[in-house]
């Protein structure tokens, strides 16, 4: 016996069938393949095998507390070539932000001297009023230059100094 009901629902639930696939098609394709989280790697173990590059502050915006400044390509020892050969792992946001903040982090010293050179009344709403999000970055052939929020510098040293109390509480 011919049941309308029943051939209707198969029928509805088809093309919810089909978008479901199609969604499980796209994000197995969207997952890194070992191979691409090999080459994220590979590209940290040359940023991280380097000696502590030496950084240059390139330019301080008191305006909005933008901070931009250059490394070398040759002091973060990532050849030219690499930087073609995975042009995509380089331009991510993970690598902009782990090597943009581990090079704040290893230049601590230098940032400190462009925070506390913010004018004191200007502070509060040029580093408290604004939370840094994310590293911008530009590569060229011969170095790479990071920008980033000022209120970085000051949640590191913040964690920084709360992290030494804690340690001489124990």
């Amino acid at each position: 016996m011919y049941n309308k009901d029943k051939e209707d629902s198969k029928n509805k639930d088809k093309p919810m069938d089909d978008f479901i696939v199609e969604i499980k098609k796209n994000i197995e394709q969207s997952v890194p393949s070992y191979k691409k989280v090999g080459n994220f790697r590979e590209l940290l173990r040359y940023v991280l095998n380097a000696p502590s590059p030496e950084i240059c502050i390139e330019e301080v915006d008191y305006e909005n507390g933008d901070v931009k400044f250059s490394v070398l390509t040759k002091e973060i020892a990532i050849p030219f070539e690499f930087l073609l050969k995975y042009e995509k792992e380089v331009y991510s946001y993970f690598i902009a932000n782990f090597v943009g903040e581990l090079l704040v982090r290893e230049n601590v010293n230098k940032f400190a001297k462009v925070l506390t050179s913010i004018n004191k009344d200007e502070y509060s709403s040029l580093v408290n009023g604004h939370n840094y999000e994310a590293f911008g970055m530009e590569v060229f052939k011969n170095k790479f230059i990071f920008t980033f929020h000022i209120s970085l510098l000051q949640s590191i040293l913040t964690e920084d100094f709360i992290r030494k109390i804690k340690k001489e509480l124990r």
